[in-house]
């Protein structure tokens, strides 16, 4: 046990040097070609306490699996387990507590996001990086998620819903690129030995930017996407290095994003805010299908803040969008005919996460 805590210790030790020295080169860049900065927003590095962590990332959904009370009621059996004394920020999610039969608050189990906001260059890109180490136990190879379509909390009466998940989908490290003002998401979901990119646009009624549908930033099903863009295996049991670039061009009209996974690029996605099932030739898994055409948002991504935290996504698309306490909207009839309610005996079945997250970085690139 004491030759593996101190070969862990060895490890991020070697981390937060590579992170300090990136600082350092790109300090040094900026005195010749003033094109880059770069900071570490947090690693975790000690003394380093609970009220430290506040004091940079907001719990601003609540603290899910680590608080006293679920959206379905459920008291979480785990209590507070986040700890920083390994010099990583840990947190224990194994088994997920929380569920909830209602728009996305079955998705988050846990998030924190940064206490500051990052500006994207009208002509350049911003990139956000860190490491996380994922286990999920309860995970389980070809398992298959059942509902039935209908409003929520209607199970069983309705047909039948059925879909395959990927392990990440059961239970997931996840760091979040966000913006909330848009709605417009990039995260990287880690699990025990998969990884997969994710790209969403939240839509109005999740975010709350706006209640008016004639409102121009208003946020519905043919705006609104959650796709996953790639799936891959991964090695289990060691930290892996994920970064995430949002590029944009005002005179050459680009807006891209690119994701990495332990150096290498893993995924490109063009025109952001267009799903991907409508551009050609863009990769895709297939989950989920898009309700519309989207939009481009070149023009309003200004700023994104970091997220991470332990999420499943067992939903289907769009996620009960539309539905409350009358019925369902009746403006989107695609989007309503599309609900799916799955019991909580289906959302949590044992799975759950443990996670290590480290050296968040932030790189800020003018061209």
């Amino acid at each position: 046990m004491d030759d593996r805590r101190d070969t862990r210790k060895r490890r991020l030790t070697a981390g937060k040097a590579t992170a300090a020295l990136a600082v350092v080169l790109a300090c040094t860049a900026r005195a010749d070609t003033p094109t880059q900065a770069q900071v570490v927003y947090d690693d975790f590095s000690p003394p380093y306490s609970l009220s430290t962590y506040m004091s940079r990332w907001l719990n601003v959904y609540g603290v899910g699996d680590m608080g006293a009370l679920c959206p379905d009621g459920i008291t979480p059996a785990h209590g507070d387990t986040r700890s920083f004394a390994d010099g990583t920020f840990y947190i224990d999610d194994a088994p997920f507590t929380c569920g909830a039969d209602f728009s996305v608050f079955d998705h988050l189990k846990y998030i924190a996001v940064s206490a500051q906001a990052f500006s994207v260059p009208l002509n350049g890109s911003l990139t956000f990086e860190s490491d996380i180490q994922a286990a999920t136990p309860g995970t389980q190879a070809g398992r298959v998620v059942h509902g039935t379509y209908g409003p929520p909390y209607s199970y069983p009466n309705g047909a039948p819903y059925q879909a395959p998940l990927f392990q990440g989908q059961q239970a997931g490290a996840v760091m979040n690129m966000i913006s909330f003002a848009t709605g417009q998401l990039f995260d990287w979901f880690v699990s025990q030995d998969r990884a997969f990119a994710l790209i969403e646009r939240l839509p109005s009624s999740v975010t709350g930017n706006t209640s008016d549908p004639n409102d121009p930033g208003w946020v519905g099903p043919s705006k609104m996407y959650t796709q996953i863009i790639t799936e891959f295996p991964i090695a289990p049991g060691v930290p892996h290095h994920v970064a995430i670039t949002y590029s944009r061009g005002v005179g050459n009209g680009t807006s891209t994003v690119e994701y990495f996974f332990d150096g290498k690029r893993v995924a490109k996605v063009k025109n952001v805010g267009v799903p991907l099932d409508y551009q050609s030739g863009q990769t895709y898994t297939g989950v989920y299908p898009a309700l519309g055409r989207g939009e481009d948002l070149r023009d309003k991504l200004g700023s994104f803040v970091i997220g991470h935290g332990t999420f499943s996504l067992l939903d289907a698309f769009p996620f009960q969008w539309g539905w409350g306490a009358t019925g369902c909207d009746p403006s989107w009839p695609a989007a309503c005919a599309a609900g799916v309610s799955i019991p909580i005996s289906e959302r949590l079945f044992g799975q759950g996460a443990r996670a290590h997250f480290d050296n968040f970085v932030v790189t800020t690139t003018f061209n």
